[in-house]
């Protein structure tokens, strides 16, 4: 009797079991390039890295690791669509309307980090958003972004 070996872990339609012995594969690690909010283009015409932010290819979510040590840095996740050509500060949903949300708008709250020290890796879901930037605070000493997307 032969043991299935999957030989890819790209996008399925079903879920493939997990193994030990496939083979691992690395890439070079994305980086993303902070920005002020008054040098993000809504034209997409800016000539410095992060103006334009970054095109999500219509992905669903948006894996990010944040390195810091410390306080004194904090990053916004800002998001554009062609729709409206212009950038915006990108709310996340955070659970289920209850009764203590008396409107929908308190069932979100900005994709604003700060106080981080060490490592974070967070999933952003995206659901439409054609790019997205990162804005820092103004004083960004040694905050380290990487960035992915993912469909599922």
């Amino acid at each position: 009797m032969s043991i299935y070996n999957p030989s890819s872990w790209g996008r399925t339609r079903r879920p493939k079991d997990m193994v030990e012995n496939v083979p691992a594969s690395t890439q070079a690690a994305t980086f993303v390039t902070p920005v002020s909010a008054s040098s993000l283009s809504n034209t997409l015409a800016g000539t410095n890295a992060g103006e334009n932010g970054y095109i999500t290819e219509n992905q669903r979510f948006l894996h990010l690791q944040i390195e810091n040590d410390g306080d004194d840095d904090t990053v916004t996740v800002y998001g554009y669509n062609y729709a409206f050509a212009s950038w915006a500060v990108l709310y996340i949903p955070v659970g289920v309307q209850n009764a203590a949300h008396t409107t929908a708008e308190l069932a979100y709250v900005e994709a604003k980090f700060t106080t981080i020290s060490g490592k974070k890796m967070l999933t952003i879901p995206l659901r439409g958003v054609d790019r997205v930037a990162f804005v820092h605070d103004g004083t960004l000493n040694d905050m380290v972004l990487r960035a992915a997307m993912s469909t599922f």
